[in-house]
C-alpha cells in the first residue's frame, strides 16, 4: 500500500505538535521553535511502514484485574538483577529490571560511553554503536581492561535492522546499549536522524521491543547547551528511568543522578572518580574532598548531602580589589545566580564593600553544588578572604542563608553533624551571618 505523508510542525523545545506553523509555540511560549516534519499517517501504514507504537495501539486490549495476578515472589525477584556496579545499583534502587528502558544523558566527554562499556563488559550484552565502529569500541575496551568476549557490537544507525536482529536472537541478551538515540533513524520516515519525529519513533520502537522481549535497553541521549536532553520532551516520558551523568570535565568526580525512576528512588546518587583505566566507584570513607587539613585564608569546610550520603568538601574564595568598571564574579561549581545573591547578602549584612572587589569562588573536587546547605560556607570563605584571616580550624559551616542574612537549618543536619564528628570536626551553629565576625 502506498504511504501517505503528512506535514506537522513540532516544537524543538517541548515536543508538542501542531498542524500549522506559528512564530511562537502555544504550549511552552518559545519563539521560532517549530520545525516542519514530514511523517507517514498511522492509518495508512502497512508492513514495514507500520509504527511499532501504532501496532500496539491496534492490538486487542485485554482487561486484567490486579488481584488475580498472584505472582510468585521468586519470579518477581528474578526480574531484578544487579548491574555489578554498586553505585549504579544504588541510583536505580535494587538494580536493573527486565524490560526496563533507561535514558542515559550527559555532556559530551563526561564519560557516558566509558561507564556503559564497563557495565556491558561485566554483564555481557549487545552494544548498538551508531557513532562508532567496532574497531573504535575495541580500543576503548582494551584501555579499560574489560573482557571483550562478553560484548557483541552492532555498528549501525538503522533502528529497523537493530530490532530485526533482537527479534531473531530473542533472549540472547539481558542488556542492550543504544549509543546514541540522536543518530538512530528509521527508513519509514523521510526526515533525517536527530529530528524530533525520528527520535520519538525510534524510542517508541525500542520501548516496544524491550517490553515484549524482556530485555533491558539503555539509550544514550545527547544534551543541549542548556543541559536538557536533545529532542522532544516526550522522550523522557516514554522511558522508565532517566539518568544524568554530570561533573566538571576538569575535575575527577562524576555524579550519577536519577531524575525519573519508575522502579526505585530518585533521591540517591552514585559517585565515581575518573581515572586512566575508567571510572572507579567512590565509597563513603573516600568522600572527603577537603584539600588541606590546616586552616587557610579564604577557605571554609562544609558537608554536602548527595542523596543520602554526606560528603565533606572545601569552598575556596578569593576577594581582590577590582580595577575594572564592573567587578568580576567567577563561580566554579556554584550556580551563578546563587553566588551573586550570596555576594549581595554578604555586602549588605557584613558591611563588605564588594562592589569594588572581584570575587572568585571554587568548589574542590570538581563537585557542583545543587543545594543551599553550603550557603554559610560560601559566605564564610568570602569573609575570610576579605579579612585576610583563616577561620576556626575545626569548624564546618552548614546552613542556608536568607536574604536578611539569617542562617536556616537544612535537611539532614543530624547526618551532617555525625559525619563532621566522625572526622574530628564540629558544625558551627549560627543564627545570622553577623556572627562570622567572631569566627577568627
Amino acid at each position: 500500500m502506498k504511504k501517505i505523508q503528512e506535514t506537522i510542525f513540532v516544537c524543538a523545545n517541548c515536543g508538542n505538535e501542531f498542524s500549522k506553523w506559528s512564530g511562537q509555540c502555544l504550549m511552552c511560549k518559545e519563539w521560532n521553535s517549530l520545525k516542519e516534519v514530514t511523517t507517514p499517517k498511522a492509518a495508512h501504514l502497512g508492513g514495514r511502514g507500520k509504527s511499532s507504537f501504532g501496532s500496539r495501539l491496534m492490538e486487542k486490549p485485554e482487561i486484567v484485574n490486579l488481584a488475580s495476578l498472584r505472582q510468585d515472589l521468586k519470579k518477581v525477584n528474578s526480574m531484578v538483577f544487579s548491574s555489578t556496579i554498586s553505585e549504579f545499583d544504588r541510583v536505580l534502587g535494587k538494580g536493573l529490571v527486565q524490560g526496563q528502558v533507561i535514558l542515559f544523558a550527559g555532556e559530551p566527554g563526561i564519560g557516558k560511553s566509558t561507564l556503559l562499556t564497563q557495565l556491558v563488559g561485566k554483564l555481557g550484552g549487545l552494544y548498538v554503536a551508531g557513532e562508532e565502529s567496532a574497531e573504535q569500541i575495541r580500543l576503548r575496551v582494551e584501555r579499560l581492561g574489560v573482557e571483550a568476549g562478553k560484548i557483541d557490537v552492532l555498528a549501525t544507525n538503522d533502528i529497523d535492522s537493530s530490532i530485526e536482529y533482537l527479534n531473531r536472537v530473542q533472549n540472547l541478551y539481558k542488556i542492550v546499549i543504544v549509543d546514541s538515540i540522536q543518530v538512530m533513524n528509521t527508513r519509514d520516515l523521510a526526515t533525517g536522524a536527530g529530528s524530533p519525529a525520528q527520535i520519538r519513533e525510534c524510542t517508541f520502537r525500542l520501548v516496544e521491543v524491550a517490553k515484549r522481549l524482556g530485555v533491558t535497553i539503555i539509550i544514550v541521549g545527547h544534551v543541549t547547551k542548556e543541559g536538557d536532553i536533545a529532542g522532544p520532551k516526550l522522550l523522557e516520558h516514554m522511558v522508565d528511568t532517566v539518568l544524568y551523568f554530570e561533573g566538571e570535565k576538569q575535575g575527577e568526580l562524576r555524579i550519577l543522578r536519577a531524575n525519573k525512576n519508575r522502579f526505585g528512588p530518585t533521591d540517591e546518587v552514585g559517585i565515581f572518580r575518573m581515572e586512566e583505566k575508567g571510572l572507579l566507584e567512590m565509597r563513603n570513607e573516600n568522600l572527603v574532598l577537603a584539600d588541606s587539613q590546616t586552616p587557610q585564608v579564604g577557605s571554609a569546610l562544609t558537608i554536602l548531602l548527595e542523596g543520602s550520603r554526606p560528603m565533606m568538601t572545601e569552598i575556596q574564595a578569593l576577594v581582590v580589589e577590582s580595577f575594572a568598571p564592573m567587578p568580576k564574579r567567577v563561580f566554579s561549581g556554584v550556580d551563578f545566580n546563587r553566588g551573586q545573591l550570596l555576594v549581595a547578602v554578604a555586602q549588605k549584612v557584613l558591611g563588605i564593600p564588594l562592589y569594588k572587589y572581584d570575587v572568585f569562588l571554587s568548589v574542590t573536587g570538581g563537585v557542583r553544588i545543587e543545594e543551599t546547605g553550603a550557603d554559610l560556607a560560601i559566605v564564610a570563605a568570602i569573609w575570610s578572604s576579605f579579612k585576610e584571616k583563616a577561620l576556626l580550624g575545626k569548624g564546618v559551616y552548614v546552613g542556608e542563608v536568607s536574604l536578611l542574612g539569617e542562617v536556616k537549618v537544612v535537611k539532614g543536619m543530624e547526618k551532617r553533624r555525625k559525619e563532621a564528628e566522625g572526622l574530628g570536626r564540629k558544625l558551627v551553629v549560627m543564627k545570622t551571618i553577623r556572627e562570622l565576625k567572631n569566627s577568627f
